[in-house]
């Protein structure tokens, strides 16, 4: 009897065969990578552009600006924490629409707000909020493609949030040229309205179909994730890293570095443009090499290109932002594609919510101590210093990571 071709799983249906064609899974992966350009992309790095802008307006010093950043980040980090328990109980699916849609309302808050305290409402909203379309993406992801093309199909769907880095920065210049130099309210108005352009297209992506039920995540961290202490330390280093640089970058640019406004968002955008590929790029690269050596270089050299801010090497700014925007998607995708290797997929939320969390608490840590550099020291050179430390270390903790089968001979 002839040998029956391999049947390919129902998308929607859980882990999908390895010959699940292209054209099945593409679709659904730029829709989940649409709702990540909103909810990660514009949701974190928007402030960045317009941060002092608002700091003239309405904050009154970037020690205000920097809890801002982190009220934003903390609620991010609420709903991290919550999920991680919880989350598998929800449809993903489900779960991400919802989050898609709280998380427009923060943004339209954050627009309209006429106080301190109700921006700082807004923010923590937004990022309270956005944590649910974040978790349940590994989930989506691994439910539509095939393990083969796991790192590839993370990267694209982080991939969103360079796309939302690389089109803020010229958004911003063209309304502000429209509505006046330094009105940043139609910048968050805009992004408000995107979001919920992408929310009307996510009715279009089919549900995930339950799986059996997933242990409890501190059982599954202790049963199922080796070197998981590893793991969260290199990942929490590196986002103190990442978030001290993507959050004062521009205004570092600009008052340290003799930047104009728009040759700091120009910047800012390049390194936007090189993530739309990096997360792509990288895992495919750990698909090939390895989880374990990519994670470790990507991560240390994020922390290295800090440098350029405090020894004042503005010629190469543009190039660190085209390297760090490659490498700063590369460490979201292969670390998702390095827990999925490790676990199944009924494990994937719980896993992934219990490391997110520890990026999570290094992104509400690091904007309050870098704002207080700044304020104390009068530059921005310490916050950079301090993120090159920070981001060289994690890299040194991820190169002893377990290995995984990725990048092996068969």
């Amino acid at each position: 009897m002839a040998a029956q071709p391999p049947k390919t799983t129902d998308p929607a249906g859980g882990t999908p065969a390895a010959d699940t064609p292209l054209r099945t899974w593409i679709w659904p992966v730029l829709l989940v990578m649409s709702a990540a350009a909103v909810s990660q992309g514009f949701v974190r790095f928007t402030f960045g552009y317009v941060m002092p802008d608002m700091t003239r307006d309405l904050l009154g010093s970037y020690g205000t600006a920097g809890l801002l950043s982190a009220a934003n980040l903390g609620g991010y980090l609420v709903g991290v924490v919550v999920l991680a328990s919880v989350g598998h109980r929800f449809e993903s699916t489900r779960l991400l629409r919802t989050g898609l849609a709280l998380t427009a309302l923060g943004l339209a808050v954050v627009a309209a707000a006429p106080s301190v305290p109700v921006l700082f409402v807004g923010m923590g909203l937004a990022g309270l909020c956005s944590s649910l379309v974040w978790i349940p993406i590994p989930s989506v992801v691994g439910a539509h493609v095939p393990a083969r093309h796991r790192g590839l199909g993370f990267g694209l769907a982080t991939a969103g949030i360079g796309v939302s880095i690389a089109v803020t920065g010229p958004a911003v210049t063209l309304l502000q040229r429209v509505f006046g130099a330094g009105q940043w309210r139609p910048v968050w108005a805009l992004e408000t309205a995107l979001a919920v352009v992408v929310l009307l297209l996510l009715l279009f992506l089919r549900p995930v179909r339950a799986e059996a039920a997933e242990p409890s995540p501190r059982l599954a961290g202790r049963t199922a994730l080796p070197g998981g202490g590893r793991l969260l330390t290199s990942y929490f280093l590196y986002g103190v890293s990442f978030v001290l640089y993507t959050t004062y970058l521009v205004v570092a640019l600009r008052d340290d570095l003799g930047f104009s406004p728009d040759d700091a968002g120009l910047a800012f955008a390049l390194l936007g443009v090189a993530s739309i590929v990096g997360g792509a790029a990288g895992g495919r690269a750990s698909d090939r090499i390895g989880r374990r050596p990519v994670l470790a270089v990507c991560i240390a050299a994020a922390g290295l290109l800090a440098l350029v801010v405090p020894l004042g090497w503005g010629e190469a700014v543009l190039a660190a932002n085209l390297l760090y925007g490659l490498v700063m998607t590369s460490v979201g995708a292969v670390m998702v594609a390095y827990l999925g290797d490790l676990l199944p997929p009924a494990r994937m939320a719980a896993a992934f919510g219990g490391v997110t969390a520890g990026l999570g608490l290094a992104q509400v840590v690091g904007p309050p101590v870098g704002g207080w550099l700044a304020d104390a020291t009068g530059s921005f050179a310490a916050v950079f210093v301090l993120a090159c430390v920070c981001g060289v270390a994690g890299g040194v903790v991820a190169a002893f990571l377990p290995a995984t089968g990725a990048g092996r001979r068969r």
